[in-house]
């Protein structure tokens, strides 16, 4: 590739950034700064941005953004794949609807309260369309004392524990993923909570009541946006996908929430207090969710919020091991008062079971030792946050 060649290439990917970025804000944002988003267009490489946003799952979530752009005639090549995306996630996110039904309708027969998560539910309510959100599992919350019983009804219908580690609790960190026997439908996973740091905030928030006409029932809308941004937060604000779907919750229901409805969370859920503000700050600085309103009843925040809040990597272009570190860093930052103990044995002494199974899903085809990973970890850790202090991520 000559000189000339490169060049052209590094101002279209440039371009390209750009236009993801400014595509993933909220309508607001996206009005405010349209022309600057009709600049970025004209000077990418249409074919090769459609790579890119397939590559991060974004194509159905960005693509038709980026076609409403006004007085600008994209490529239809690009539209094409657009078009096509949709209309495979919109089969693939009909598909999971149905089983998750199946599902929930079972686990509602046993009596076990249910709740979908992410996945085409959330496109459909916050996109209007199930196919704007790539969606390859099920993810439903079960109560943590139903959970073991949730597993059991699972695997009367063909599903087998993918994942066992369970702590002193006798409760996985996150979720148990199974698996179909035959592969015939999609991997599940059941969870007892939405983010390492909170036990309750899920159980009380995000679950029905009760069974009885818990397809119709909904969470208030503050916490709502908390669990997104607990999402978004557990996920060391990496990427766009999570973050568009905070604006796009955002265009939806931001008119609903207040900022005493947070800050009230918040006052029940002291282990939050790091991380909801962290999150929205990040959120407001990304995709230009309004956060001062509802921060302006928030302490301001704190070094490691701040820290945590410029790990913010939405054009991630680490390799995988340094941004698994990075989600890690930004765990430590904001774990909540007393929560070192849980957050060295999490991301830096996970137990051999953990290792195992990051073996089998991960780059590497044996599993490091606990110690060799640490000090691995460890490293990337220092060299991340040397950048930080040097002004840049």
């Amino acid at each position: 590739m000559s000189v000339l060649a490169r060049a052209s290439r590094s101002s279209s990917a440039r371009a390209e950034q750009r236009l993801i970025l400014l595509s993933a804000g909220t309508a607001a944002r996206r009005r405010e700064l349209g022309e600057r988003a009709v600049e970025a267009a004209r000077r990418v490489d249409w074919s090769q941005l459609a790579g890119v946003l397939s590559a991060r799952k974004l194509l159905t979530v960005l693509g038709p953004r980026m076609l409403e752009l006004p007085a600008l005639s994209a490529d239809a090549g690009f539209a094409d794949a657009v078009e096509r995306a949709l209309v495979a996630a919109r089969r693939r996110g009909a598909f999971l609807q149905m089983i998750s039904a199946h599902v929930r309708g079972a686990l509602a027969g046993a009596g076990i309260r249910s709740a979908g998560l992410k996945g085409p539910f959330l496109a459909e309510d916050i996109y209007g369309d199930p196919g704007r959100r790539i969606s390859g599992d099920i993810d439903l919350l079960v109560a943590a004392e139903q959970l073991h019983e949730a597993v059991a009804v699972a695997r009367g219908l063909g599903y087998e524990l993918a994942s066992t580690y369970v702590e002193a609790s006798g409760l996985p960190p996150l979720h148990f993923v199974l698996v179909h026997a035959t592969q015939e439908l999609p991997p599940l996973e059941l969870h007892w909570r939405v983010h390492w740091y909170e036990r309750d905030f899920s159980r009380q928030r995000l679950l029905p009541p009760d069974v009885a006409g818990q397809e119709r029932w909904r969470p208030a809308p503050a916490d709502e946006l908390v669990a997104l941004l607990l999402f978004y937060a557990r996920d060391g604000f990496i990427d766009l996908r999570l973050a568009t779907d905070l604006s796009a919750w955002w265009d939806r229901h931001g008119s609903e929430v207040s900022a005493a409805a947070v800050a009230g969370l918040l006052g029940e859920y002291p282990e939050l207090a790091r991380v909801v503000p962290a999150a929205l700050a990040v959120a407001e600085r990304v995709v230009g969710l309004p956060a001062s309103s509802l921060l302006a009843e928030m302490p301001a925040l704190g070094l490691r919020q701040r820290l945590a809040a410029r790990l913010a990597n939405p054009n991630p272009r680490s390799s995988r091991s340094q941004l698994y570190a990075d989600m890690g860093l930004v765990d430590g930052l904001l774990a909540p008062p007393g929560g070192a103990g849980a957050f060295v044995r999490r991301q830096l002494l996970p137990p051999p079971e953990v290792l195992d199974e990051q073996a089998r899903h991960g780059e590497k085809r044996q599993a490091r030792s606990r110690v060799g990973r640490c000090t691995g970890v460890l490293a990337r850790y220092g060299w991340r946050m040397a950048r930080l202090v040097a002004g840049s991520t």
